[in-house]
């Protein structure tokens, strides 16, 4: 097996994150690859994971910790990781020992890089990207936001301990004085799933100008990640995470989601 930096044949499902099975989303594609070409120059790998049919069976993506949505000094942040989990197409290949050689490499690439350690953020379940995959590993929990973790491996005495980025701006005083509902999507660029989630609310709110006030803030820089205060992709509908941990929601849910609530 091995992890290479994506190319011509592999950045379509890299950026598809893994989902050949659908038509991809032009737009979301648009973003995501306007993230890739802002932050490749500062140290962003983007890695897909072949066996050793060179069959793609997972996929990467991780920045030195100062581009990253934590703060942090000389780590280098694991933004995702995701061994194939779907029955369709090259079927479930988690629990075959490829999470752990995909951890195993970029550890390698971290300390080759003069890294003082590594950080990833988790959750602290075990349906999706679990925090206790990585304890196994030998990281430690370091932050916890709800159920959203940050986890780390230092690998020298010198090594600081990362934090989330603090969430500051969005209370529910900030709400529109004339009746409408305030929604507000934040998205960090790098994320498939975050970016989806934005255009997903642009549908929902499409024609709902008299009843919805919407904010669509596409965070990249680390200034105006620290000013906002967020460290993961979110909506928010009148200053309150919309349904952080639950299942994705469609354009045509939350739509009739901000109606009711708009009546209310």
């Amino acid at each position: 097996m091995q992890l290479l930096e994506i190319d011509r044949d592999t950045e379509d499902t890299y950026y598809r994150c893994l989902h050949d099975e659908i038509p991809a989303d032009p737009r979301v594609i648009a973003m995501r690859k306007a993230w890739r070409a802002a932050f490749e120059p500062r140290g962003h790998r983007a890695k897909v994971l072949k066996d050793d049919a060179g069959v793609v069976v997972g996929l990467t993506n991780y920045i030195p910790v100062e581009h990253s949505p934590y703060e942090g000094r000389n780590l280098m942040a694991i933004l995702c990781m995701w061994i194939h989990g779907y029955d369709h197409l090259v079927g479930n290949q988690q629990s075959k020992g490829y999470g752990r050689f995909m951890l195993s490499e970029i550890e390698a690439d971290a300390r080759a890089s003069g890294c003082d350690g590594l950080v990833v953020w988790a959750k602290d379940y075990d349906a999706w990207n679990p925090v206790s995959f990585y304890e196994h590993a030998g990281f430690e929990r370091v932050d916890q936001d709800g159920l959203d973790v940050l986890a780390w491996k230092p690998f020298s005495p010198a090594a600081q301990k990362p934090s989330f980025l603090r969430r500051n701006t969005l209370i529910a005083s900030e709400r529109p004085q004339d009746g409408r509902v305030q929604v507000t999507v934040f998205s960090n660029g790098w994320c498939g799933g975050g970016c989806q989630l934005c255009v997903m609310t642009r549908d929902a709110v499409a024609g709902l100008e008299a009843e919805v006030d919407f904010e669509e803030v596409l965070a990249w820089e680390k200034e105006e990640l620290r000013s906002r205060g967020e460290s993961v992709d979110m909506l928010y509908v009148d200053g309150a995470p919309f349904q952080p941990d639950g299942p994705p929601v469609t354009p045509e849910a939350l739509r009739q989601a901000l109606r009711d609530r708009h009546t209310r």
